[in-house]
């Protein structure tokens, strides 16, 4: 009855669009089911001498020509690392997620688990149901079948001529069709599976051209099923069911192999379906500041891969996109390139689930700096190119050696930028510069993204921290999807992130593996160097309180977070701060993180608790050593909060005011919201002050407003005070 009620609501929050596509998507699918058959595009005969015509030039042939030279000569290891991967494949062993590398076994069972060992039922593709509580986890079964170990054991081939590592990936393709007849099985469970996979074979047969192991007649059974797979994937996109990275990655696929065998009937419908599926997502999916609207890093870079994939192998073709494509693949690439740390990796916000849309090298998205080094190329951006830190090898295999030579015409330069604001997304990025010991730290005080929030974490006002080579403050990552509800539920919670629980709650209900029953507004407030500022209202409904947040960053390379709080009766504040092993500090092994799909590990946990009635604020201070002094100061009027920070010769003092009321601490009277003040040997020689009207120290007026404008901030003050004071009185 539940599943019924459920349905039922479904239904009645259609739109009349979408209930027509689904009506023809159900009729579609039962036709298929009934007959066990439906149309099939046709193929050229002899199809293996069409491949190595049009198609494969359209498929970067140019590109690829006399690579390995080039290879042997700049990047021998490139060719180690392949035909040691190839050595494993040929044993079937393959790299799978944070499961480690895992033995498939003499003969490959493309229907079984690899990891739990279970055999997945064959089924007709629209018969399988996940969900919380499942016991099942597709994830695993669906990232081998991507196939995309495949173009690896290619490439081994086309760089060495061993003819062993080409038999291997063809008796693989053929063994695959030989267990999964069109819409039986797991493996036709996903339109986006299907589309990765579809790329992932096109790059192998490709490859695999000069090969003897691709004969005519394993060529037009691997050309007949490719060609099979892309016609699912046209005939049932995810226009409504995941209108997110499935459908940009189904687009991607249907938009190349249209490019790549356009002078073919099905395909040049593919390839009309595919561009407009794409020009469509980048203006709906992607905000316009270039974040993409699911608010993950990982999401993020998948999106942005396939968009690159469509954008190289249109230039290639001389294909040309609306300029909204390149103008928002361009932003999001300016935010991949502040969201890199000094390290290269980026940080695990929202869902991660450690698969790639293209895997020729790198597995994962821990790091996409290739996809920066494909950006610099075909924006000719420096910038981008500094931050890639070095040639990559999916550019060369996307670009050719023309890339190469773009790579070396300029040696590229440091962005100009050490702040960035994303205002659409809310995310506030903040480095002390852009060398490799620079500190890096990313303010989250945006929302749950678009649509249903599926691939978006309880996180609001959370940071991140990167300093000194290592992370310091760590965002806890995801895990796993759909078999394990419980764990599921704890990566998406507010406790899992750096950010705060009042009264032991979410910021969020949550509703499901991909849903939440509630929503939450979050805001940016004063984004300026030095300090950021946000706050959300997800505990606004059940608890009434709004939760406002401050992260001021002086250049002397200390953070101090400020919490405040606003609203009505007694709760109970929870401070999290997850932390990186081996950082120093009064930590307890009490939650986890993950660093990847289906692995997690303890995590070292910093909890600090406040009990009381709003209005009510905590101070945090986050100090690169031991042994520097961080004290209370007792305020003399007012109701507020005052701390004090000594280091390397300086005094810091940092106040916040509650109720809008003056405050007095020391020998200072202050008028506004927030104040962060250095002194050295007892002179104020900075200010920081935040909606402020006044500040006097030791009876002088240092500064005094009409209004409280947003932000101020004061240097030189001994030599400045009284022309200051002039100067805002006027005003």
């Amino acid at each position: 009855m539940p599943e019924l009620v459920r349905k039922l609501r479904r239904l009645s929050a259609m739109g009349p669009g979408e209930l027509a596509h689904r009506v023809r998507e159900k009729v579609h699918s039962e036709l298929d089911r009934v007959s066990g058959s439906r149309p099939r595009p046709s193929l050229v005969i002899p199809f293996k001498a069409y491949l190595a015509g049009a198609p494969g030039e359209r498929f970067y042939g140019s590109h690829r020509q006399d690579l390995l030279p080039f290879v042997g000569e700049h990047f021998p290891q490139w060719i180690d690392r392949a035909v040691e991967e190839a050595e494993q494949l040929c044993r079937h062993q393959v790299s799978l997620l944070g499961y480690g590398t895992v033995d498939l076994g003499p003969a490959i069972d493309w229907h079984r688990d690899p990891v739990t060992g279970r055999r997945w039922e064959r089924r007709f593709w629209t018969g399988y149901r996940f969900g919380d509580g499942c016991g099942q986890d597709p994830k695993i079964i669906h990232e081998l079948n991507r196939h995309q170990h495949l173009p690896r054991l290619a490439k081994a081939y086309r760089w060495t001529g061993d003819e062993r590592y080409a038999a291997e990936a063809v008796a693989q393709l053929l063994s695959w069709i030989d267990q999964n007849p069109p819409g039986r099985g797991i493996n036709w469970q996903s339109s986006l599976e299907i589309a990765i996979r579809a790329i992932s074979w096109m790059w192998t047969i490709f490859l695999l051209l000069p090969s003897r192991s691709l004969d005519e007649a394993s060529a037009q059974r691997i050309g007949g099923a490719l060609f099979e797979q892309l016609e699912h994937v046209h005939r049932y996109p995810s226009v409504f069911s995941s209108p997110n990275t499935h459908l940009i990655g189904e687009a991607a696929a249907l938009f190349l192999a249209g490019l790549v065998f356009q002078d073919q009937n099905r395909p040049a419908v593919w390839l009309q379906h595919g561009a407009s599926l794409l020009t469509e997502a980048v203006e709906s999916q992607v905000l316009d500041d270039g974040v993409y609207g699911e608010l993950s890093a990982c999401y993020h870079c998948y999106a942005l891969d396939f968009f690159l994939q469509a954008m190289a192998l249109g230039e290639h073709n001389r294909y040309h996109f609306p300029a909204a494509v390149p103008i928002r693949v361009r932003r999001m690439l300016q935010f991949l390139m502040h969201l890199t740390r000094p390290d290269g990796t980026l940080p695990a916000l929202g869902d991660d689930d450690s698969g790639r849309a293209l895997a020729l090298d790198q597995r994962n998205y821990r790091s996409y700096r290739d996809g920066l080094c494909t950006g610099a190329i075909l924006f000719r951006r420096g910038d981008f190119q500094y931050v890639s830190g070095s040639f990559h090898e999916e550019t060369l295999w996307m670009l050719g050696l023309g890339a190469w030579e773009a790579y070396n015409a300029s040696p590229g330069h440091k962005p100009a930028d050490t702040q960035a604001f994303f205002p659409s997304a809310g995310y506030a990025i903040q480095r002390s510069g852009w060398d490799p010991l620079a500190s890096h730290l990313v303010f989250d005080c945006g929302g749950l993204g678009m649509l249903t929030g599926a691939h978006a974490h309880a996180d609001a006002l959370s940071i991140t921290l990167f300093r000194n080579g290592h992370e310091v403050l760590v965002d806890a990552g995801t895990y796993v999807y759909n078999c394990a509800p419980e764990w599921r539920g704890y990566f998406r919670s507010t406790r899992a992130h750096n950010t705060v629980t009042i009264d032991g709650r979410d910021q969020v209900e949550q509703a499901g593996t991909f849903c939440w029953k509630t929503s939450l507004l979050a805001r940016a407030g004063v984004i300026e160097p030095g300090y950021l500022e946000g706050e959300h209202d997800g505990y606004l409904r059940p608890l009434g309180v709004v939760h406002r947040r401050r992260v001021v960053s002086p250049a002397s390379g200390y953070w101090i977070v400020v919490d405040d709080f606003r609203g009505t009766g007694k709760h109970s504040f929870d401070l999290h701060f997850h932390v990186a092993h081996g950082m120093a500090c009064p930590a307890i092994p009490a939650e986890w993180m993950s660093r990847s799909y289906g692995r997690k590990e303890p995590c070292l946990a910093v909890r600090a608790s406040a009990h009381g009635c709003p209005p009510l604020a905590v101070m945090t201070f986050l100090v690169p050593e031991s042994g520097h002094e961080v004290r209370r100061l007792e305020l003399e009027t007012g109701a507020g909060l005052g701390y004090s920070y000594r280091h390397d010769g300086f005094e810091d003092i940092a106040a916040i005011s509650l109720a809008d009321s003056e405050i007095s601490l020391r020998d200072f009277r202050m008028r506004g919201e927030f104040f962060w003040l250095r002194l050295e040997s007892g002179v104020l020689k900075e200010v920081l002050a935040i909606r402020a009207r006044e500040l006097i120290h030791r009876g002088t007026t240092v500064f005094r407003r009409l209004e409280p404008e947003g932000y101020l901030k004061l240097t030189d003050i001994d030599s400045k005070v009284h022309s200051l004071c002039v100067e805002f009185a006027e005003s």
